[in-house]
């Protein structure tokens, strides 16, 4: 029993003991959780005068550090700020540039304050990894710069080095230039609850920011960057308001940074003309990058693949009265835009913008790949008095914008120069290798207002494909220019090797309104082919430089009219071979009231088959002019048609057509007709003409005058063909014809227009000799008698006298006057003809 006992003691001790621990534990947690902990902000000792750092209550109060002119250098062996908790750095007021690094080996955890002092600009570098949580906030009165680059560089190339952060003479350094990175740089990520942005609808309504003060902010006109590794923005909101922001993803390289160069600006500047190799900047969730505002904004965000999706954007709304700041992009790899918000009121986009008196900026992006997909949007665009600014986009392998937003067909894949307001839009300049719009897209300017669209100009090395609708709405996909309200058109410049537009799209400069449409001109070294329509819609594959009518629905959302009043710009093709088959068009037709354009095609060959047109046609106006070159065959089947034709009053456009060989089979036509006007003029030039019986050529009116139909042969150039006569005179006795044997060495010459002249030893062969054919004048006749068979030999009837008519040898050498003269025939005499 005593062991027992003991046995039991011992095991209460043990527990008792246990417990103790075990509450000591659970106080000692509830303090660390109740104050900041030290170890989360920690000077290291690698500057003369180390940092050092003072916590009371939830502040990390940051002072001394090591000075050096203008700059203050601090130096941690962590540094993270936990939720709730602020890290201030207490700086002098005459400190410019405040420089902290980390040395350690800590991802730096920022989900509080950083506050500073004055009008500081705050650099924090940690190759590790910065992570910054929804939580996170910014007080400084200067820019922030978040990098996980190994070294900071100055301009006598000095370092501040986080991976080498032997002591340096710092006292010698001046402004930061630039960012080291060697190719170990830890991720840099921003996180947050989304944007709050609104928007009435995906396409008018300007971006209402509604003043949201989430995320990290700098003051206005000031710098945010972040330059690191991988860079992800996820519903992170970041705002420059007039100022800019940086996004750089960075693997290795070197970074130059250029500080402000007036009091005027105080926005940093970044070139990556030193990076070897990029990582990727991402921003998901509805994640915004802002400087909109009344001062000059401007942001760059530069990678290899630059990605934006679920409704997130990089916003430039100019509210004030100067010209925005550029919007730059530059991808190593790729672009991708994708989708839209929740509720589909808001594009995944690149968005330049003024709502005011200033012009918005311009759009530069460099990249290889650009998608663009389920609604996403590149724009730049006014609502108001203020211009749009240029968009320039450089896509060296290949453009695709495909479809429209699975939630909200209005919203459709779109890279736009638009104006809503009096501007005038920006030039869309777009060059690649390979240009996709499918399902829906658009690549355009285009003008909602009374500003003029602006021109677009494209080039691509290999191919331009135009393709198809979006399938719920029926709104065609496009590439060119288009006016929805009285401003104009822009024009439109194609140059590739082939040209596809197919299933509805269209490679267009028009007008659906009031406004008049531009010009387009389309290259292409290989073939250009249109085909094909759309059950259920009223427009067919085209290229076009027209007056249209569109479609309920699209009247509906763009608020235009269904009789357009405005005149239609010209049209010019250049290609090889031009097909167009299956009910596609080339038109400058208009649907309206006005008159038609002008349409030109140079080509070697044409082919329409399959109701393909080539129109100039109109509903009431003057038809329009067209004019066909065609080196080689120009063929029209399966009831094809050429036409000019113009209903009501107006007068039937004129075709002047020239083709080496012209075929219209199966019911095909080339009109120049009128309703009550004059029929116009077809001039057609050829060397031949195939013509079915159930096609026709025709420039008739109903109720008016016909016009003319001229089919010609081109003149044939004869002078090339003309031989030059010498200049020595001929001795005529000499041109007598050679008809001699061959018995010495002999010419033979043909001089002038004339003939040879005749053998002068030939038979009269095959000439016409009068021969009297008349009975002879027989006296008259007396009885008949019998003749004694006694009486002489010699005697016989005496014969009357008749005229001779001609003569003949006699074998003897004679010659015998006759009557009828024999034509000799056999073999010819072939003496010497110099005997």
């Amino acid at each position: 029993m005593h062991e027992i006992f003991k046995d039991l003691q011992s095991a209460s001790k043990r527990l008792l003991f246990a417990v103790v621990v075990w509450s000591l534990q659970i106080s000692s947690l509830n303090f660390l959780s109740s104050k900041p902990a030290f170890s989360q902000i920690v000077p290291d000792r690698t500057l003369s005068i180390p940092s050092q750092v003072a916590a009371e209550e939830n502040t990390y109060t940051i002072e001394g550090g090591t000075a050096a002119g203008n700059n203050l250098f601090h130096s941690f062996e962590s540094f993270s700020v936990p939720t709730g908790t602020e890290a201030f750095f207490n700086n002098a007021t005459t400190v410019e540039n405040i420089l902290t690094r980390v040395t350690g080996n800590n991802i730096s955890n920022i989900d509080g304050r950083i506050r500073a002092n004055g009008i500081a600009n705050l650099f924090l570098l940690n190759p590790n990894g910065l992570i910054f949580g929804p939580n996170a906030q910014l007080d400084v009165g200067g820019s922030f710069f978040a990098t996980t680059a190994n070294s900071i560089v100055f301009d006598n190339g000095l370092e501040f080095s986080a991976t080498t952060p032997e002591a340096q003479p710092l006292l010698l350094v001046s402004v930061p230039t630039g960012l080291q990175f060697n190719g170990q740089g830890g991720e840099i990520r921003v996180r947050g609850e989304g944007h709050s942005f609104t928007a009435f609808d995906p396409l008018f309504s300007p971006i209402f920011r509604n003043n949201d003060a989430r995320g990290l902010q700098v003051n206005p006109g000031r710098t945010l960057a972040f330059v690191g590794g991988d860079i992800t923005l996820d519903g992170a909101m970041l705002t420059a308001e007039g100022g800019r922001i940086e996004l750089g993803g960075v693997e290795e390289g070197f970074v130059r940074s250029i500080s402000p160069v007036s009091p005027e600006s105080q926005q940093w500047r970044f070139n990556y003309d030193g990076v070897s190799s990029f990582r990727d900047v991402h921003l998901v969730r509805q994640a915004a990058v802002d400087v909109s505002g009344v001062s000059v904004g401007s942001m760059q965000l530069v990678g290899r693949q630059v990605a934006l999706s679920d409704g997130s954007m990089a916003l430039l709304q100019n509210q004030g009265t100067q010209t925005f700041g550029l919007l730059r992009v530059q991808a190593s790899e790729s672009l991708t835009l994708t989708g839209m918000n929740p509720d589909g009121s808001i594009a995944t986009s690149l968005r330049q913008a003024t709502i005011g008196l200033g012009s918005a900026g311009d759009m530069d992006i460099a990249t290889r790949r650009l998608a663009i997909r389920e609604g996403a949007q590149i724009v730049n665009r006014t609502q108001d008095m203020g211009n749009a600014g240029d968009i320039d986009i450089r896509a060296s392998e290949s453009i695709e914008l495909t479809g429209a937003s699975p939630r909200n067909p209005i919203a459709r894949n779109l890279i736009a120069n638009a104006s809503f307001g009096m501007g005038l839009t920006g030039d869309l300049i777009v060059s690649t290798h390979d240009l996709s719009v499918r399902g829906g897209g658009n690549l355009a300017t285009v003008t909602f207002g009374a500003g003029s669209a602006g021109n677009i100009f494209v080039t691509a090395t290999e191919v331009v494909e135009v393709i198809g609708v979006e399938p719920r709405i029926l709104a065609p996909s496009i590439l060119g220019s288009a006016s929805f309200s009285m401003g104009n058109a822009g024009s439109g410049i194609v140059n590739t090797s082939r040209v596809i537009v197919r299933d509805g799209g269209r490679l267009a400069a028009v007008t659906f309104a009031s406004g008049n449409g531009g010009r387009l001109v389309v290259n292409a070294s290989e073939f250009v082919e249109i085909s094909g329509t759309v059950p259920g819609s009223i427009n067919a594959s085209s290229i076009d430089a027209s007056a249209n009518r569109v479609e309920e629905v699209t009247q509906q959302i763009f608020r235009v009219s269904s009789v357009p009043s405005g005149s239609p710009g010209d049209l010019e093709i250049n290609t090889p071979q031009l097909n167009i088959t299956e009910g596609g068009l080339v038109t400058v037709r208009n649907s309206g009231t006005g008159r038609a354009g002008r349409l030109q095609v140079n080509a070697e060959a044409v082919l329409l088959d399959d109701r393909g047109g080539i129109t100039a046609s109109t509903q009431s106006g003057e038809g329009g002019n067209v004019t066909l070159r065609v080196d080689d065959s120009l063929q029209l089947r399966h009831a094809s048609q050429i036409t000019a034709e113009a209903g009501g009053i107006g007068n039937g456009g004129n075709l002047a057509i020239s083709a080496d060989t012209i075929v219209l089979l199966e019911g095909s036509t080339i009109d120049a007709n009128a309703f009550q006007g004059q029929g116009g003029n077809i001039q057609i030039e050829t060397q031949g003409l195939l013509l079915s019986p159930d096609s026709r050529i025709s420039a008739s009116s109903q109720l008016g005058v016909d016009g003319l139909v001229t089919i010609a042969q081109p003149e044939i150039e004869t002078r090339s063909a003309l031989v030059q006569l010498s200049s020595d005179p001929l001795d005529a006795t000499t041109q007598i014809v050679s008809a001699c044997s061959v018995a010495e060495e002999n010419t033979f010459i043909v001089t002038g227009n004339g003939g040879l002249p005749p053998d002068p030893t030939d038979v009269l062969r095959g000439q016409d000799v009068w021969v009297d054919t008349r009975l002879p004048d027989f006296v008259e006749a007396s009885p008949l008698r019998q003749v004694d068979s006694h009486e002489e030999e010699g005697s016989s009837i005496e014969l009357p006298l008749v005229e001779a008519t001609g003569w003949q040898h006699r074998e003897d050498g004679t010659v015998e006057l006759v009557a009828t003269p024999q034509v000799r025939v056999g073999n010819r005499w072939r003496g010497n003809c110099r005997d």
